[in-house]
């Protein structure tokens, strides 16, 4: 009795569980296009583009700058003036 009690049970807890989901056909499809629409076609450069060496040289100084020389830091003053009853 106890035995056919816990099997009954058992069937009962596992048929309640969800059922693993089916995956879309079209699963990865957005990853896959993101990295195509990053690649640059070899025909791209026929277009007209060009690149600017010198600007990228001074961007790329720019930004290793900017580690050498840190941001000031940012100071929050917090005071009781202001408020709904400011001036009271």
């Amino acid at each position: 009795m106890h035995f056919g009690l816990m099997t009954l049970l058992l069937f009962l807890v596992t048929a309640c569980a969800p059922v693993a989901p089916q995956l879309d056909n079209r699963f990865g499809a957005s990853v896959r296009t993101l990295m195509a629409q990053q690649a640059r076609p070899a025909q791209a450069h026929a277009g007209g583009e060009s690149f600017d060496a010198a600007a990228a040289h001074g961007a790329l100084s720019q930004y290793r700058q900017s580690f050498h020389a840190p941001a000031p830091p940012v100071r929050a003053y917090f005071g009781t003036a202001g408020g709904a009853n400011a001036g009271n």
